[in-house]
């Protein structure tokens, strides 16, 4: 390669992306990637003890609509984190522009049907394999509400990527399940709500994205057991109902197979992360407190190795 190719190459990458000087110590940390002449932040957690090792798991968390890394960060952080201490792992909270996602569920949202989110968690993904020796085999994605169908389409776009994912609150489009019905198999957990009123159990139109149409829960099931192969009914098991002024209450549904389809179905559950209730700390409408379900996600990722 002569001098002025070379010259070419480095101007064309360094438009690309961009990685920055991150920090690998103990904690809480935030920086930025430039890609595609965006200025992309993330935060990212590293656990104490990792020096040494050759190759650490990593969780990406995918915010909502309206929300942010900080939020994610907020919200799962305790849980998480305690996680992330105990496995020697990485968690990573990348931010979406504009506050949402670009999730190809075929409606539409003018301020991001343009941005190129595949390619920037890709270029993510490879920054903390690079960079952390993250090990490209354990990388695991988990969202809510439009971070998990974010999940949904990675899950599709990049499955050679992801070991396995854990959608909050989401569902899948028809459009998507269509053009994916052969897409490679991905162990999944699913967290999702009958009385959600955003993403209805029923399906049916998102209308602040201009969604036409959503799977319902059982649609994105039967997806999810096609695609992964899963032949098997379900093992039902009912949590025990710990908080019963919630009106709430958990079904499992595990369709165990080679790549295992897991639904957490809350009975009259909202648009919310099921989680213990703090002493003191008052019930919350439409939010279940019969189990913690981000450690519960966390574990079932970090099973698949």
């Amino acid at each position: 390669m002569n001098v002025r190719c070379l010259c070419l190459f480095i101007c064309f990458f360094t438009a690309k992306f961009t990685f920055g000087q991150s920090s690998h110590s103990n904690g809480l940390h935030t920086d930025s990637l430039n890609y595609g002449g965006l200025e992309r932040k993330y935060m990212y957690y590293i656990p104490a003890g990792i020096e040494n090792s050759d190759k650490v798991p990593v969780v990406f968390f995918l915010h909502g609509m309206g929300a942010s890394a900080q939020i994610g960060v907020n919200v799962l952080g305790p849980q998480y984190h305690a996680r992330a201490e105990r496995d020697k792992a990485i968690v990573v909270y990348p931010d979406a522009t504009s506050k949402h996602w670009n999730d190809k569920l075929g409606g539409s949202y003018p301020l991001t049907d343009k941005i190129d989110d595949v390619g920037y968690l890709t270029s993510l993904i490879d920054l903390f394999v690079q960079d952390f020796k993250a090990d490209p085999k354990r990388v695991y994605f988990s969202g809510s509400s439009n971070g998990g169908m974010m999940t949904y389409r990675l899950s599709c776009d990049i499955p050679d990527k992801i070991r396995a994912i854990a959608p909050f609150v989401s569902t899948i489009s028809p459009q998507v399940a269509e053009q994916f019905t052969s897409a490679k198999p991905i162990p999944i957990i699913i967290t999702s709500g009958t009385a959600d009123s955003i993403i209805k159990w029923e399906g049916g139109q998102v209308k602040v994205t201009r969604t036409p149409r959503l799977f319902s829960g059982d649609e994105n099931i039967a997806y999810w057991k096609a695609r992964n192969g899963v032949k098997s009914n379900a093992k039902i098991t009912i949590l025990p109902d710990i908080e019963p002024g919630d009106k709430s209450t958990v079904e499992v549904h595990h369709y165990k197979g080679k790549n295992d389809v897991i639904l957490y179905k809350i009975i009259n559950g909202g648009h919310t992360h099921p989680t213990l209730r703090e002493n003191g700390k008052p019930l919350v409408s439409g939010k279940n407190m019969d189990y913690n379900s981000f450690e519960t996600v966390w574990d079932f990722l970090l099973s698949y190795r």
